[in-house]
């Protein structure tokens, strides 16, 4: 705190830079997992870089590359964005899912062995009450 109000008397730094860099330090912090935080560090300092020389579509070329990469990755044998990644999975859902009582099967990528989630009407001591 003493060095940012330092550097924003000495005009050297705005005060909204010196806010986004303690900011930027905290959640440094949040990362528990080691590698993940390294990651993270590397991606950002991959960002800053790209995004200095090339400006937004330096940005943007680092975004692709990370999406590239994220989906890349499989964790226990299912792709790490699973849920995003097919645009249209064998139940036919695509972005925009009906209501959770109107999906009657479970995901495909789930690989269960009942593919089906419950019995056609699944409170039957309700169907008979009205």
């Amino acid at each position: 705190m003493i060095l940012g109000d330092a550097a924003v008397t000495a005009n050297i730094v705005s005060p909204i830079l010196v806010i986004v860099v303690a900011i930027t330090g905290i959640t440094a912090f949040a990362v528990p997992d080691y590698s993940l935080s390294f990651h993270v560090r590397l991606m950002r300092f991959s960002y800053i870089i790209l995004g200095y020389f090339a400006g937004f579509l330096g940005i943007a070329f680092v975004f692709v590359l990370h999406l590239s990469m994220l989906s890349s990755i499989n964790s226990f044998g299912v792709s790490y964005l699973s849920p995003f990644t097919p645009a249209a999975n064998s139940e036919g859902y695509n972005y925009l899912l009906p209501p959770a009582w109107k999906r009657e099967n479970r995901r495909s990528f789930l690989n269960t062995k009942r593919q089906k989630r419950q019995d056609e009407i699944s409170r039957k001591w309700k169907k008979g009450a009205k």
